[in-house]
């Protein structure tokens, strides 16, 4: 049986002319049905007649994912558990904003990047997760929202998102494609921890999506120590692989920055950031670390950030200082790990 959640909508179109024998479009009516008017039911599609339900009954199937458990911090934040076929449990987030709720998709099972200030990434990475996985937990978290709609997507949850390329990029056109979940490309986030050549390959595929690359750091010896990654692909070989992006799709990138104290905080770190990223079209999100059990990192304060960041500004970068928001439940940016229970 095939779960029509692990297709595009093009997918799903083609899959009914040359499996099922229906005229081109047909498909483009079941993605409707499953993407945009919720069905997880194909019987529930009563757009389609009851011949054509048939058919689908009979070679194809639709998935589900609840959340597990839930838990909600103070400042309206949720964070959700969900426990996949094979045992294995995933986290996200939902994130309140002014006119905005944003949901936080994990990738993977795990992470493989090892980054030492993420908790995330402690365990290894156990799997990847299939683009239905993916598409699952916007549903799970979408019925958890219940009226209040979902108006903004991140891969920011569990896993890289480039490590897991194919799957991901079938996830993002099913969330952008008009028949699937219907978001602006500008509205769907993807964050990678700095896979050169993935990001090279996000701009060749011509992938509509907005990215975000994670530095964190001015100076390869700096980021060797944080970012295991950084061995693979050090800081130069990243911002070529980010002006590349750049000027292949002309699409402006978010660099994302964590600050720690005494590490990479410095005016130096500041004026050292705005050089290496002189002529990139970009915006830098500033982020203060967030603590977790034997971490051996420590916060700044605020005065510390917003004196890095006006050092950007004053350089003519766009920079801005970022609240981490569910820090209390631990769902904040590299916090998250799940356990079941």
């Amino acid at each position: 049986m095939i779960d029509l959640k692990e297709l595009t909508p093009d997918e799903i179109d083609r899959l009914c002319v040359h499996q099922l024998g229906q005229k081109p479009g047909q498909g483009h009516r079941v993605a409707v049905q499953l993407f945009r008017k919720r069905m997880d039911d194909i019987d529930g599609m009563t757009d389609l007649n009851r011949p054509f339900r048939e058919l689908l009954k009979r070679r194809c199937t639709i998935t589900r994912l609840v959340a597990d458990r839930s838990e909600i911090a103070e400042d309206g934040t949720t964070k959700l558990l969900y426990r996949l076929g094979d045992g294995n449990s995933i986290e996200g987030v939902l994130i309140p904003g002014r006119g905005r709720l944003t949901l936080c998709i994990s990738t993977q099972v795990g992470c493989a990047s090892g980054c030492r200030f993420c908790l995330t990434g402690a365990g290894g990475l156990v799997r990847n997760l299939t683009p239905g996985e993916m598409v699952n937990q916007f549903f799970a978290a979408a019925r958890f929202a219940g009226e209040r709609p979902v108006t903004n997507i991140v891969l920011m949850g569990t896993g890289e998102p480039l490590g897991n390329y194919d799957a991901v990029i079938r996830f993002i056109r099913a969330a952008t494609d008009r028949r699937g979940l219907g978001f602006s490309p500008k509205k769907v986030t993807l964050s990678t921890c700095g896979l050169a050549p993935m990001i090279e390959r996000l701009a060749d595929d011509n992938i509509a999506v907005s990215l975000a690359v994670s530095l964190n750091a001015t100076t390869d010896a700096v980021r060797d120590r944080i970012m295991p990654v950084n061995k693979a692909y050090p800081i130069e070989r990243l911002m070529q692989a980010v002006r590349y992006y750049g000027d292949k799709t002309g699409r402006s990138v978010t660099i994302e920055y964590v600050l720690f104290k005494g590490l990479n905080d410095s005016d130096s770190d500041a004026t050292r950031l705005g050089e290496l990223l002189q002529g990139i079209a970009c915006m830098i999100n500033i982020l203060l670390f967030n603590p977790f059990p034997g971490s051996e990192f420590q916060r700044p304060d605020e005065e510390r950030a917003y004196a890095f960041r006006n050092l950007l500004l004053r350089s003519g970068h766009v920079a801005v200082v970022r609240s981490s928001m569910g820090r209390d439940i631990s769902a904040a940016c590299g916090q998250l790990r799940a356990q079941a229970k």
